[in-house]
């Protein structure tokens, strides 16, 4: 993998002369795709409702009443629990089985070296517990002073406030600060943000 202030024949993005670099966590820093399958599958079946590993997995997961209606769709099954019980069951899984979070080489590379560089931040849509307990999890949580999640905002992405938040929290103008993300709606959000941004599902980065 070039380093990465390398430029090779395809032109990567470029990496320099940022003030701050500010990552996403989900899919970003680690994989936790399957931990987050497994932790909703473990929720339901807490709740009564019981499908296998490969269903939760079908369709990508957007919002509790997708979610839901699913469910409803497929199996015929209605959930009675609220969504607060469905997603602290979901967390209390979650947070007691970091061991199935796989780190994700070339970020974890790119973040040591950004810690060397500038400052670094965290900017997540997912709950502070658990993005903490996740960067413990894969060895990171030393390098990030700032993290910034859920409930540290008024909208999540692909809203702009996550990071926004962690500019304002670093002392850096948005301008000057360098994104890593993996989805469409935290590109849009760094966007939005006035943030360049490396897609880090583009083969050139890697």
């Amino acid at each position: 993998m070039p380093t990465p202030d390398h430029a090779t024949t395809a032109d990567p993005p470029r990496t320099t002369g940022y003030a701050a670099r500010i990552f996403d966590f989900d899919g970003t820093l680690a994989d936790i795709a399957d931990l987050n399958a497994r932790a909703a599958r473990s929720a339901l079946g807490k709740h009564g409702v019981h499908v296998s590993l490969a269903w939760v997995n079908a369709e990508p997961f957007t919002t509790m009443n997708a979610f839901r209606a699913r469910l409803h769709r497929d199996h015929q099954l209605t959930i009675a629990h609220s969504d607060h019980d469905l997603v602290l069951a979901a967390r209390t899984y979650w947070l007691t089985h970091t061991h199935l979070i796989r780190r994700i080489a070339t970020a974890e590379a790119v973040a040591r070296w950004a810690s060397t560089q500038g400052r670094i931040a965290v900017a997540s849509a997912n709950d502070g517990a658990v993005v903490r307990a996740g960067l413990e999890a894969a060895h990171l949580s030393d390098l990030f002073p700032v993290v910034i999640a859920r409930e540290d905002v008024s909208h999540v992405k692909p809203a702009p406030d996550a990071f926004l938040a962690a500019a304002d929290r670093l002392g850096v103008p948005p301008h000057q600060c360098l994104v890593y993300e993996n989805t469409e709606e935290g590109i849009q959000a760094a966007n939005t943000a006035g943030m360049d941004v490396i897609d880090i599902r583009d083969a050139q980065w890697q």
